[in-house]
């Protein structure tokens, strides 16, 4: 395999072919609705695409790979209607683990593949050539470690990690996170963090299934990318409140005239409880028998008991990651905003905890994704109970998705209620 000419002569044409194929693709992926189109082109069109070619070929060689990233960048801009400079396609092509959107770069990705594939090979191949055959080393692999230090890889892996191609990547990807991190002003240092948050990025991996309450419109695509990127939403107007909104449009997440934060919090609500009816548990929102002095009551609660005799009480909130009262925090550490919202709900209803009878559970998620612990701990705790029920191992990862994608859609309202027009905008975004 290593002496092929698809190693050499044949690597661009191999590539050129694979990006003209892309490129027929496109005008068909522009009439699809965006989420659909955006998924095919992460999980399907392109690097998934062109992975038996990265890993069997040098393709790190060829300047086609450079090309294809550009058709790659080009449609992502166009399918989710978002401008996507070189700072914004830096992230973009990271994996979700640390905080891209999975639309990755064949021009990062070229070496690690190849060289991941060369290293898990070598004992086959020890075993099929004769001794002489192997004395000589393969001029591929010291270009490729080359490659591969040349984009920014610090350590090579060693031991049985060489043979992983996601070692090889993280050892890319690291760097580039940090540097990204380092280079960002407080704002954007808050929204890299809450991006490589545990799960935050879980509707991006979503199958975008409306049936299922998974799907993301137009608006809602672009919104829920271009905050996870940090890119331009709006152009620069004055809330419905007064207030100014920047291109950035982080106002609407937190301001309290938007009807987008009511929506989000009612989506939310209406995924707990369905995953919690779903286990054969008798629950309802906002019970009225649980009224406090201040006549507020709890988002809702289990009319079985959940655990050693006690009934499960929630109330969920979604506090801005961004919000200038949680911004010093939230660009030190991610969650810090949620850790900070859990903390209140249970002072907020002590009352309920004291009495013995309840189990209360503050469930934080914040705009950008970032869970509190909390959220994090019954979100398992039902998703274990759902798979115990129906078997499927994968139930806790779905209702994480249903959960991340609600409060992107709680999000898109926000940004769009801010604009003067919001009210028919809210019609579009609730159909």
């Amino acid at each position: 395999m290593l002496g092929s000419p698809l190693h050499t002569s044949g690597v661009d044409p191999a590539l050129a072919v694979k990006c003209d194929q892309l490129k027929s693709v496109l005008p068909r992926l522009y009439r699809m609705a965006a989420h659909e189109a955006f998924y095919l082109l992460r999980s399907c069109l392109a690097i998934p695409k062109l992975l038996y070619l990265l890993r069997t070929a040098p393709c790190f060689t060829s300047t086609e790979t450079e090309c294809l990233d550009l058709v790659v960048r080009e449609a992502l801009s166009s399918l989710c209607n978002v401008k996507i400079d070189d700072g914004c396609w830096a992230q973009a092509s990271l994996p979700v683990r640390w905080g891209g959107v999975g639309v990755r770069s064949a021009v990062d990705l070229s070496p690690s593949a190849f060289l991941s594939s060369l290293c898990s090979s070598n004992s086959r191949m020890q075993e099929l050539l004769p001794p002489w055959a192997l004395q000589a080393t393969d001029p591929a692999l010291d270009k490729a470690v080359a490659k591969w230090l040349t984009l920014g890889g610090e350590s090579e892996p060693v031991g049985p990690e060489r043979l992983k191609q996601r070692s090889w990547d993280d050892g890319l990807c690291a760097p580039r996170a940090a540097h990204l991190l380092q280079c960002a002003d407080t704002v954007g240092q808050a929204r890299l963090l809450a991006s490589v948050a545990p799960d935050s990025g879980s509707w991006l991996n979503a199958l975008p299934c409306a049936n299922l309450g998974l799907r993301l419109g137009n608006d809602e695509l672009r919104i829920a990318v271009g905050l996870r990127l940090g890119a331009p939403l709006v152009r620069a107007h004055q809330c419905v409140c007064g207030a100014e909104v920047g291109q950035d449009g982080h106002h609407g997440l937190a301001c309290r005239r938007s009807a987008g934060r009511h929506r989000r919090h009612a989506l939310a609500n209406d995924v707990i409880i369905r995953a919690i009816r779903s286990v054969e548990v008798h629950a309802e929102l906002e019970p009225s028998r649980l009224l406090r002095d201040d006549l507020k009551r709890p988002d809702g609660a289990t009319l079985d008991p959940w655990h050693s005799g006690k009934y499960l009480v929630w109330d969920f909130t979604c506090p801005d990651t961004l919000a200038p009262s949680h911004l010093n925090r939230s660009s030190t550490a991610a969650g810090s905003a949620a850790v900070m919202a859990e903390g209140k709900k249970r002072a907020k209803y002590g009352e309920l905890t004291r009495s013995g009878d309840y189990l209360f559970v503050p469930i934080a998620v914040e705009t950008l994704g970032a869970w509190g612990p909390a959220a994090l701990e019954i979100c398992d705790e039902i998703g274990g109970r759902i798979r115990r029920c129906t078997g499927d191992v994968r139930s806790t990862v779905f209702l994480k998705q249903r959960m991340a994608v609600a409060i992107q859609k709680g999000n898109a309202a926000s940004v769009l209620g801010t604009l003067p027009s919001g009210s028919c905008l809210l019609e579009t975004v609730a159909v």
